[in-house]
């Protein structure tokens, strides 16, 4: 069962949103529960009831809750593939890969068609690093069935993330040949496309994926970042643009976007582009690289407290050059002991002297307190001077006689 979504209006009432009904999420929740606690009040054995219920908490981002609701519908039909699915989603969603995987193999065995599965268990084994269990297993599900969209469609992903470009294009290839409308198929190729620079073809993979799915972000990104790599950069922040305003909290599309206004010398939107960015992703090492650069340009000093530790350790390995990054740099020794040799503080050979009494240097012009020793001290001087004179004046003299 699905409610109608609500608009949001953006006011607030106690901290909390609220929609042009007035209806605060929670509120939102309980109504969207209601008719399947209703259900489940008359039957404690409906299944399908505790399904839509932890469906209702899925959508609502409460994993938890969500997954305790599929283990009750499971536990009256352990067999249903689509409670075991969204299971699987569930725990993917609370980071338990392993679990999520085992719920995708059981929902494999019982469907081995469904092409979603198949995509988010080949999207768990490359999240674990298992790149070469993945590939196996989509050979063994095409060697039973090369018919499977889905199969192909995770070999592709696989071949992918391998760097194996051309052989990941056939996959897509043969996925599309099974079904034309797998969104996902397309999006993939228009990736490996871009990856092997041909890049019409490209944009062209990107759109037809975008009519079949005008809704996913990364898309749009992946069509984007081919704008930027054809020096479109309008067209490029057009089409990062949509995809923030599909899904807020990307940070790549933030991060593209920053580049795409950088290279078109909008350095002060870039850098605000980028800090957003490394809002939502706080150890995003690609955004800090760009956001030092920009800074750089700007003349802006970043603080090394500003960084997060383990980016800091890498940034130290690198070594870039940056002008007046006081984070990046080792403390000037040599300036700070002049500068302190100005204010008293250090002699020329950096050695701390003792603090006395607030001097100024030039004794010609200042005004002293003691005015006697002062005539004293001048009328030496020009005694010397005096002396030194005539001296001079007598070996003159004696030369010429």
């Amino acid at each position: 069962m699905k409610d109608n979504p609500i608009r949001k209006t953006g006011n607030k009432t106690g901290g909390k949103t609220v929609s042009k009904t007035g209806s605060t999420s929670s509120e939102r929740l309980k109504n969207a529960l209601k008719p399947y606690e209703k259900a489940l009040a008359k039957n404690p054995e409906d299944a399908a009831a505790w399904a839509g219920k932890a469906a209702v908490l899925l959508r609502f981002h409460v994993y938890k809750d969500s997954l305790k609701a599929f283990d009750k519908a499971l536990e009256i039909e352990p067999l249903n593939p689509g409670y075991l699915f969204e299971k699987g989603f569930a725990l993917l969603k609370l980071e338990r890969e392993e679990e999520a995987l085992q719920a995708f193999e059981w929902v494999l065995e019982i469907k081995p068609e469904s092409d979603k599965t198949w995509n988010l268990k080949t999207s768990v084994l490359c999240r674990l690093g298992q790149q070469e269990k993945a590939l196996a297993a989509c050979e063994k599900a095409l060697a039973s069935n090369p018919k499977i969209a889905g199969a192909w469609h995770a070999k592709g992903t696989v071949l992918s993330d391998l760097g194996s470009y051309e052989e990941a294009l056939k996959a897509y290839d043969e996925a599309l040949k099974l079904n034309q409308n797998l969104a996902r198929a397309w999006e993939g190729k228009a990736f490996v496309l871009y990856k092997l620079d041909r890049f019409m073809e490209a944009l062209n993979a990107y759109d037809t994926a975008l009519k079949l799915n005008p809704n996913n972000a990364k898309t749009w990104v992946g069509k984007g970042l081919v704008h930027l790599r054809l020096s479109r950069q309008k067209r490029a922040l057009d089409t990062f643009n949509k995809a923030i305003s599909i899904k807020p909290d990307f940070a790549e599309a933030w991060l593209y976007k920053g580049e795409a206004l950088a290279l078109v010398d909008k350095n002060e939107e870039a850098l605000r582009a980028y800090e957003r960015a490394l809002k939502i992703k706080p150890d995003y090492a690609e955004a800090w690289k760009a956001k030092i650069s920009v800074s750089s340009k700007l003349g802006i000093e970043m603080d090394e407290e500003d960084m997060e530790e383990e980016w800091k350790e890498e940034w130290k390995e690198e070594k870039p050059e940056i002008k007046r990054s006081t984070w990046t740099r080792k403390s000037d020794i040599g300036v700070e002991i002049k500068n302190a040799a100005k204010e008293g503080r250090y002699n020329k050979f950096g050695k701390k002297e003792e603090q006395g009494p607030e001097i100024k240097r030039n004794t010609w012009t200042r005004k002293a307190q003691e005015g006697e020793e002062t005539k004293k001290y001048m009328g030496k001087k020009t005694d010397k001077k005096r002396e030194g004179s005539e001296r001079k004046t007598g070996k003159r003299k004696e030369q010429k006689k």
